[in-house]
């Protein structure tokens, strides 16, 4: 027994003498990929420490619910979630997969109370407040119910009453109900005592059938609820290694890939460069400053306040400026929106927005929208816009995060790839070379603790 003891302290030694050699800067409290694979490396160090000291716990079992449960998870919420291209997680961090809708809506799947009740939900960075569907709706709009999921608070063992009544009013549309809490869980990040909305009533004025309610993640100065939203919760109780989300919309129609939202870092598959970092001017919206607006790098307008708005499909602005941009484009006015001649796409001009001294180009393949074969402007003016929300055309060009730590948005060239990504701490500058040479480590380690075990287990 002593041996076998020296050989695991040996082992643990190896670990310290790998975090020893992290790069020379890193922050060990935040993730990076040799902490990681040290963090996991302890892990099973420790969940293997009693097949050193008995044999009755070391059991088939025990190993699987520390390497497979999560993924027999990931493949239940995959079923339940039917719109879902995939889940994937990593300690700290939440990779959330989106469904595009013709490229003007992206949502994915989170889980409400105890056992789960699954919903597709519009992760709006827009707006800061959590509601789904209450089953009391039904009541009143059978039909709604017909399309959509509802909560039952009676089928929960951890739903706790609040009662208050709440009401929220978007753009276009809004939902109103009362007040419940309960625990949640996005892509396997769990947060307990929740506080959301069950709406009773909503306004499905500009609200897609495809989502069942909307996940807010903007500031909880901005909650009519007046709760933290989810977001903050998770910082708050310690289940994300950063106070970061960011958004990967993607645009390909060929590639299976098609938008993600990272929680508790950034994924690097997903953009190329540098950040170009901005401060947010007032802790409710992610509000912004914007230099300037171009038309093929021309002028339209000056300093402008704007909002980057995952919840938003297009780009809205102070009809003034809009109204430049539209007419340059030759867009036709239409039931709200404004449509191009599809023959005309390739003729149009670039339209730029420049912030923090940086100029953020869309061209007319990322300004148009082509919607069962019509070609529609990314642009539309609104004459009591004070500001401009950059929306889902502004985001499936340049991948955005959102560092509620350092009140401030990044933004980055986003690029299509069709695999599924890491998410990653964007402060790693370590090659993915030097990371597999880890990931080696890693294996040799665990090789040799289950061979002790295994020895223990025999003699």
């Amino acid at each position: 027994m002593y041996t076998l003891r020296q050989l695991l302290i040996e082992e643990l030694s190896d670990i310290r003498n790998e975090s020893a050699d992290l790069p020379s800067g890193t922050d060990s409290a935040h993730y990076h990929p040799y902490l990681s694979i040290m963090y996991f490396n302890i892990s099973l160090t420790i969940l293997l420490l009693p097949c050193l000291f008995t044999l009755s716990v070391v059991s088939s079992k025990n190993i699987i619910s520390i390497s497979l449960k999560k993924q027999k998870t990931n493949e239940t919420l995959e079923l339940i979630g039917r719109h879902m291209k995939g889940l994937r997680l990593l300690q700290g961090r939440a990779n959330v997969t989106l469904y595009d809708v013709q490229d003007t809506y992206y949502y994915g799947t989170m889980n409400v109370g105890t056992p789960p009740q699954t919903f597709n939900v519009n992760f709006d960075s827009g707006s800061a407040d959590l509601w789904v569907p209450s089953i009391q709706i039904c009541s009143t709009d059978p039909s709604f119910c017909e399309r959509h999921k509802t909560y039952k608070s009676s089928t929960s063992n951890t739903y706790k009453k609040d009662g208050q009544q709440f009401s929220i009013t978007y753009g276009k549309g809004g939902a109103s109900g009362f007040v419940s809490q309960d625990n949640i869980e996005v892509a396997g990040i769990q947060v307990t005592g929740q506080v959301f909305g069950e709406a009773t009533s909503i306004d499905s004025a500009g609200m897609a059938p495809y989502f069942d309610g909307i996940f807010g993640l903007a500031y909880p100065k901005l909650s009519n609820i007046g709760t933290n939203p989810p977001f903050v919760n998770m910082i708050r109780q310690g289940v994300l290694d950063q106070p970061v989300f960011a958004f990967y919309l993607n645009k390909d129609d060929s590639s299976e890939d098609r938008g993600e939202l990272v929680l508790g870092g950034v994924s690097s598959d997903h953009y190329s460069g540098n950040f170009t970092y901005t401060p947010v001017l007032s802790l409710s919206y992610w509000i912004i400053k914007m230099d300037s607006v171009q038309i093929n790098s021309n002028a339209v307008s000056g300093s402008q306040q704007a909002i980057p708005d995952s919840g938003t499909s297009f780009m809205y602005g102070p009809s003034h400026v809009m109204n430049v941009i539209i007419n340059a484009i030759g867009g036709q006015y239409q039931n709200g929106l404004y449509i191009v001649p599809c023959s005309s796409t390739g003729s149009l001009p670039s339209v730029t927005f420049v912030i923090n001294s940086t100029p953020f180009v869309l061209l007319p393949e990322d300004y148009i929208v082509k919607i069962s074969g019509v070609c529609v402007s990314g642009f539309i003016g609104e004459t009591s816009f004070p500001f401009f929300i950059l929306g889902d055309v502004f985001m499936r060009k340049y991948y955005t995060k959102f560092d509620m730590g350092k009140n401030r948005v990044g933004f980055a060239k986003a690029k299509t790839i069709g695999n599924p990504s890491t998410p990653k701490d964007d402060s790693d500058d370590s090659s993915n070379s030097a990371f597999k040479l880890q990931d080696i480590s890693v294996i040799k380690h665990v090789l040799v603790i289950l061979i002790i075990c295994c020895s223990h287990y025999i003699y």
